[in-house]
């Protein structure tokens, strides 16, 4: 029996282990938000990952492992209504702005990440429209506050 016989399937399995590699890596890749936005809060100008499709909204942050001052995600709904985050795969602790149809912010939390399950959901009392994710450090941002429309 020759090597290339004896070699030949697993070879063929190793093959098909690097196709689905670079597969999942590529789909991750097209998924991660595809577009981001610069808003300005107080004096400080925010580079703003959004999140618009459900995919986007459901991975949001999971699995950074720093988030600059000047960084984080928006999620954006079709419609306001009783949205919520979780921090579940979180490495990172967040403030979490809930902001209504009008761009006033409703509720700020500070979360940290679950450590281990059942994780925890929040959310606001009041009906939200988008979701701001941002690092957790002192921000410009409090409720009661209005914030120039977003364009996405």
């Amino acid at each position: 029996m020759s090597l290339l016989s004896r070699t030949g399937p697993f070879l063929a399995f190793l093959a098909s282990v690097v196709v689905f590699a670079s597969h999942a890596l590529f789909l991750a890749v097209s998924t991660a938000a595809e577009s981001a936005i610069d808003i300005k809060l107080g004096q400080t100008s925010y580079r703003i990952d959004l999140a618009i499709t459900s995919e986007q909204r459901r991975r949001g942050l999971m699995h950074r492992q720093q988030l600059g001052v000047d960084e984080g995600m928006l999620l954006v709904y079709p419609r306001s209504g009783d949205h919520r985050v979780w921090m579940k795969n979180m490495l990172i602790p967040l403030r979490v702005f809930w902001i209504d149809e009008s761009f006033t912010v409703l509720d700020m939390q500070r979360l940290e990440p679950c450590k281990s399950p059942p994780c925890p959901v929040f959310s606001t009392s009041r009906a939200a429209r988008y979701i701001l994710e941002l690092g957790d450090y002192e921000h410009a941002l409090k409720p009661g506050d209005k914030i120039d429309p977003i364009r996405y």
